[in-house]
C-alpha cells in the first residue's frame, strides 16, 4: 500500500503535459512565504514549509479549514463533534484532548496562542482566512515554545490594501444536512491612506449525533492606515460567541449499535444528554501592529495583542468554569542588505501574561453544583530571539537563529482545600538554536538540511485539568529534530514537488491519561523517537482558458509515512518502551484535483486515506484505516454585474463508517466519536 502510494505520487510528476504556452500557466513561483520572517519564495526557505492560499483552502468546504488542512503532509486536524477540533503537526496531538496546543498560531502579526499555550481556533470563521502556511517541526529559535510547529494564518482581504476609493462586498450562505446552516457577508471600503473592512460570519448544526449541536457568531473589525512610505499601522477587533454540545465517547459496542448516540450512562455516571455537556466560549480578541521603515535598510515591527475569554464546560463529572485574560507584545527589528550577497538579520522578543480564575464544582444536568473549588493561575512566557540570513552564494542560502525562553506559572488555590498559598511553577531557562542550509545547484532546484531543538512547557490545561488538582511536578518536554529535503519548482511553475525526510527524539513527552469518570490528567512519558517522510506534488496539468471543454486541470498530492514510537516510558508498573504512540496513523495520503470545465463549471475533488491508529499506549485497541471522499460542484458567473457562484458540497461521498477524532488511552474503552455519514450542502455565493 505504502509503496503504491508513493509510485502514484512520483508517476503523476512524470505525466505533466507540455501543451500549455509559459504565458497561459498560473505559476506557483510568485508565492512569498512569511515563514521564518523570510518573506520570499520556497526555495529561499531552508525548513519544510506548506502554503495553502484562498482557493485551496475553500476547495471542498466553505465553513471549515479541516478538509484542506488535512490535505499537507505531516498535518492532521480533527474534529470530535462540531466545533470540537484539534490540530498536530508531526504527531504533537499527543497531548491535545481538545483544542490546539504545542503549536504557536499568529494571525498576520496577532497573537492567537495565549500564555497557557492554548489555541482557540475554533473562534475563527473560515470564510475570514486568505492564506495559511504551516511550518513543520520545531520552530522555537523564532516563534518560541511548542515542538509541534507553527502556523501563519493571513487575514482575507477583498482587494489589495490602499487602493484609492474602492469598495468590494462578498456574502455566502449555505445549509444541508443535519441542520447545518452557514453564513457569512464581507465588506471592505479603501481610501488613498486608509482601508476598513468587516466580517461577520454565523454558523450552526443540530449534529449527526445526539447532544452534539452548535451555534457560532463572528464579527472581525480591520482598519489599516499608512502614512507615507514609512509607517503603517493595522488594528484589528475580533469578537465570538461559541457553543457547542460534546456528546462523549462510545466504546465499540455502543458505536456499532448505533454510532448517533450520545455517551450513555454508565454505572453513577449520568449520560451526556442528562448532563447538557457542553463548551460556551465567549471571547474578545484586540489586536494593533505598526511597522516602521528607519531608512532603506531598517524596519521595526510591533504589535501587541489583548484577549478576554469567559468559558464554561459542563462535563460528565464536573462543570468547571474560566475567566482568563491575556496581553501579548512582539517586537522585531529587521535589516536587510540587498546585492551580490543578500543578508537579512531579524531581532526580536515576544512577552505573553495570562491570567486564569478556574473554578470546579459538580454538574448536575448542566448547572453547577456541589463544592467549589477556585484556583487562580498567573503564566508568564517570554523570549529573546534572533536570525541571520545570508547567501554567500547564489545557490546557498544559510539560516541561524537562537532564541531565549522563559516560562513560568503561580498558581493559588483561593477557595477549597489544600489552601497553599501561592505554589510557583518554575521551568529552565531554555537556549533554542536552529541552523539550516539551503543548496540550488540548479535553478529551481534545491536540497536543505537542518538542526533545530524544540521545548514546549506544560500548559494550563496539563498542570491544573478540568476537574481540579494540580500537577505541578509536570516537567517540560524538549528534544533535537534533525531533518533534510529537498525542494524542487519549474520554471514555468507547473510541478512543485517537495519532501524531507526527518527524525525528532523527544524527551520527557506529555501524555494524556483519564481516570473511571473520563476527566484527564497528564504524565511525562520518559522519550520518544518520530521518524518520518512528507512529501507533497502539485501539478497544473492544464491552463488553457480558451478551451473549448476543460480550460485548467490542477492535481495536488501528499504522503506521509510515520514511524513513531515510545523510547523508554514506564507508567503505573507497565512498561510501554516500544510501543507505537497513540493517536498517530502510519500512512496518510491525500489527494486534490481541481478541475475547471465548460467555462463556468468547476470540480474540487478530495481524497483522504488514513492507516490504522493506535488508541491506547499499550497499544491493545486500533482504529480502522479509512478512505474518505468529498467533493464541490460550483458554478461561476455572472447574473446582470453581481459575480455568483452556486455550489454543491458532498462529503463522505463513500458513506463510511469512520472517527475523525478519537479519545486516547479512554477509560472503559470510550475511543470513538463517529463522524457524519454522507451528507450535502448548497449554497451560493455574491460579490461585487
Amino acid at each position: 500500500m505504502v509503496r503504491r502510494k508513493l509510485f502514484v505520487l512520483l508517476l503523476l510528476c512524470k505525466s505533466v503535459t507540455a501543451q500549455e504556452t509559459a504565458d497561459s500557466v498560473l505559476s506557483m513561483q510568485g508565492i512569498v512565504l512569511k515563514g521564518y520572517e523570510t518573506n520570499a519564495g520556497t526555495l529561499k526557505i531552508p525548513a519544510a514549509v506548506s502554503y495553502l492560499n484562498r482557493k485551496s483552502l475553500q476547495a471542498v468546504s466553505t465553513y471549515s479549514l479541516l478538509p484542506a488542512l488535512n490535505q499537507i503532509a505531516g498535518v492532521r486536524m480533527e474534529e470530535r463533534s462540531p466545533g470540537s477540533y484539534r490540530l498536530s503537526i508531526r504527531g504533537s496531538l499527543l497531548r491535545s484532548p481538545f483544542g490546539v496546543r504545542n503549536i504557536k498560531v499568529y494571525l498576520d502579526d496577532f497573537l492567537l496562542t495565549d500564555a497557557g499555550g492554548n489555541t482557540y481556533i475554533n473562534l475563527l470563521d473560515a470564510n475570514m482566512i486568505g492564506q495559511a502556511e504551516v511550518i513543520k517541526g520545531p520552530a522555537g529559535s523564532m516563534y518560541g515554545a511548542g515542538t509541534g510547529g507553527a502556523v501563519l494564518l493571513g487575514g482575507s482581504d477583498l482587494l489589495p490594501a490602499f487602493s484609492t476609493d474602492t469598495s468590494a462586498f462578498r456574502g455566502m450562505i449555505s445549509g444541508g444536512r443535519f441542520g447545518t446552516l452557514n453564513e457569512s457577508v464581507q465588506y471592505q471600503l479603501n481610501k488613498k491612506s486608509i482601508t476598513f473592512s468587516i466580517a461577520q460570519g454565523h454558523s450552526q448544526a443540530k449534529g449527526f449525533r445526539d447532544q452534539s449541536a452548535l451555534r457560532k457568531d463572528n464579527v472581525l473589525l480591520r482598519l489599516k492606515t499608512q502614512t507615507a512610505s514609512k509607517m503603517s499601522s493595522e488594528l484589528m477587533v475580533l469578537l465570538t460567541d461559541l457553543e457547542y454540545e460534546t456528546p462523549g465517547g462510545l466504546n465499540l459496542s455502543q458505536r456499532n449499535a448505533n454510532p448517533r448516540q450520545a455517551r450513555p450512562a454508565a454505572g453513577i455516571f449520568p449520560s451526556a444528554e442528562a448532563q447538557k455537556t457542553a463548551i460556551f466560549n465567549q471571547t474578545a480578541l484586540l489586536g494593533f501592529t505598526n511597522s516602521y521603515k528607519m531608512g532603506e535598510k531598517w524596519q521595526m515591527v510591533s504589535s501587541i495583542t489583548s484577549g478576554f475569554t469567559s468559558f464554561k464546560n459542563p462535563f460528565i463529572s464536573n462543570y468547571e468554569k474560566r475567566n482568563e485574560s491575556n496581553v501579548g507584545l512582539r517586537t522585531k527589528v529587521v535589516y536587510e542588505q540587498k546585492g551580490a550577497m543578500p543578508l537579512q538579520w531579524v531581532s526580536g522578543f515576544e512577552i505573553q501574561r495570562g491570567g486564569y480564575r478556574i473554578d470546579s464544582t459538580g454538574n448536575k444536568q448542566g448547572v453547577a453544583t456541589g463544592s467549589l473549588v477556585r484556583d487562580e493561575v498567573i503564566a508568564r512566557q517570554q523570549f529573546l530571539f534572533t536570525q541571520l540570513n545570508w547567501s554567500p552564494l547564489k545557490m546557498i542560502q544559510l539560516q541561524t537563529g537562537l532564541s531565549l525562553n522563559n516560562f513560568t506559572y503561580s498558581i493559588e488555590r483561593t477557595t477549597g482545600l489544600p489552601a497553599n498559598g501561592k505554589v510557583p511553577v518554575n521551568f529552565k531557562q531554555q537556549l533554542l538554536p536552529r541552523v539550516a542550509l539551503m543548496f540550488e545547484p540548479w535553478n529551481g532546484l534545491g536540497f536543505y538540511g537542518q538542526v533545530s531543538k524544540g521545548y514546549s512547557a506544560p500548559g494550563i490545561a496539563e498542570i491544573r485539568p478540568s476537574a481540579g488538582g494540580l500537577y505541578s511536578g509536570l516537567q517540560a518536554e524538549y528534544g533535537w529534530n534533525k531533518e533534510v529535503g529537498m525542494k524542487w519548482l519549474t520554471n514555468q511553475g507547473k510541478i512543485q514537488l517537495t519532501a524531507a525526510f526527518f527524525q525528532f527524539n523527544l524527551k520527557d513527552a506529555i501524555v494524556r491519561q483519564t481516570n473511571s469518570a473520563g476527566a484527564e490528567f497528564f504524565v511525562n512519558a520518559g522519550s520518544t523517537i518520530q521518524k518520518g517522510f512528507e512529501g507533497e506534488l502539485s501539478i497544473l496539468l492544464l491552463n488553457r482558458p480558451t478551451g473549448s471543454f476543460f480550460q485548467r486541470i490542477q492535481c495536488t498530492q501528499s504522503l506521509t509515512l510515520n514511524d513513531f514510537s515510545f523510547g523508554q516510558y514506564v507508567s503505573a508498573g507497565t512498561d510501554f518502551s516500544g510501543k507505537r504512540i497513540a493517536g498517530i496513523p502510519d500512512e496518510l495520503y491525500g489527494l486534490t484535483a481541481q478541475i475547471g470545465f465548460l467555462k463556468r463549471l468547476e470540480l474540487n475533488v478530495n481524497f483522504s486515506y488514513a492507516g490504522r491508529i493506535p488508541l491506547t499506549d499499550a497499544n491493545t485497541v486500533y482504529a480502522d484505516l479509512y478512505r474518505l471522499w468529498a467533493g464541490k460542484l460550483s458554478w461561476n458567473g455572472k447574473l446582470k454585474k453581481v459575480r455568483t457562484s452556486v455550489f454543491l458540497l458532498l462529503d463522505n461521498i463513500g458513506n463510511i463508517n469512520y472517527s475523525l477524532g478519537n479519545d486516547l488511552n479512554a477509560f472503559g474503552g470510550r475511543y470513538y466519536n463517529p463522524s457524519p455519514e454522507r451528507n450535502m450542502q448548497l449554497g451560493c455565493v455574491l460579490s461585487l
